[in-house]
């Protein structure tokens, strides 16, 4: 058995498809139908069932993959530790980022990180978290920037910084008249006072939606929703516009634009954060690169949001 009929495998069980399996893995489709008959032969049991257009896996193939998952990530493992050892200043890493990460810091420890390995070739993913966090799990990648709380899987988990989240409200709302004035740029208000409110949020399955659901279960409450989206420009203008309130993180608020920006409460009775980590496979290998990108992305970030208080941004 080769590690190629393996790929072919696998590329068959991820796409349900050989027609689709065969344009990624760049093979006929002849060609692979081909390999995987000498293999089950091989095998001696049947690995897929073609039946009205679709393919699926037998219970054998299911065990094939199973294992077949483990012997790449092996196989990658083996290639990377042989290329610590060659030249520890070369190299080469993959690793996977949000579009909110990559806006906000990645780009700081990336050119950091060239200038001191340029030797080293970096591969970026950029991509939803579920997808990242599928890839990691596949060992197609040596670690991913996420924002917790991560998903299912062996992972193990290096904390970068916490970033405060805001309660945002319209400006004429009723609340900004009950409150003392602040030393601060925002008031501190109570999470639980809203409980009668409408709010926007994040659909249900983004990775922010899960933390401020968390957010209405510590302060005893589910208000009414009355709008959700998938983009957070969208719900701080409906909250901007008066369509009810919802949150925003510490950064997000800082790069909202002049006409979209409303009025924002620290909460004190919430744990109103939520963490940012680097995340890697339990059981996979990292490269004396990929320790380093992790240790300067640690560096980094420690230095760029250790601040405090309303007035300071980050350096």
């Amino acid at each position: 058995m080769q590690l190629r009929n393996i790929e072919y495998v696998l590329g068959i069980a991820e796409t349900g498809s050989f027609s689709q399996a065969a344009k990624r893995l760049y093979i006929s489709q002849p060609a692979l139908s081909q390999a995987i008959q000498r293999l089950e032969d091989e095998l001696g049991a049947k690995l897929f069932i073609r039946k009205n257009k679709e393919t699926s896996l037998t219970r054998a193939g299911e065990l094939f993959v199973e294992d077949a998952k483990k012997i790449l990530m092996l196989s990658e493992q083996i290639r990377k530790k042989m290329d610590d050892i060659r030249n520890v200043k070369e190299g080469e890493i993959s690793v996977g980022i949000s579009q909110y990460n990559g806006q906000i810091y990645f780009s700081n420890i990336l050119i950091k990180y060239k200038k001191l390995y340029p030797n080293i070739k970096i591969t970026i993913l950029e991509d939803f978290s579920s997808v990242l966090e599928r890839k990691l799990a596949m060992g197609e990648l040596d670690f991913a920037l996420f924002t917790a709380p991560v998903g299912a899987g062996d992972f193990l988990c290096d904390h970068l910084f916490f970033e405060e989240i805001l309660l945002a409200t319209p400006r004429d709302h009723p609340v900004a008249d009950a409150l003392a004035p602040s030393p601060g740029r925002f008031g501190s208000v109570r999470l639980s006072w809203f409980r009668d409110d409408a709010f926007v949020l994040m659909k249900p399955g983004h990775r922010f939606r899960a933390v401020t659901d968390a957010l209405f279960r510590q302060a005893g409450i589910a208000p009414p929703v009355v709008f959700e989206s998938r983009s957070s420009n969208t719900i701080q203008s409906f909250i901007t516009g008066g369509i009810g309130i919802g949150f925003i993180t510490t950064t997000g608020q800082r790069n909202t634009p002049p006409q979209w920006q409303s009025a924002y409460y620290h909460l004190e009775d919430v744990d109103a954060r939520r963490e940012h980590v680097i995340a890697h496979n339990r059981d996979g290998y990292l490269s004396h690169a990929a320790r380093a990108f992790i240790g300067l992305a640690k560096e980094i970030c420690a230095d760029q949001f250790a601040y405090s208080g309303d007035e300071t941004s980050p350096s």
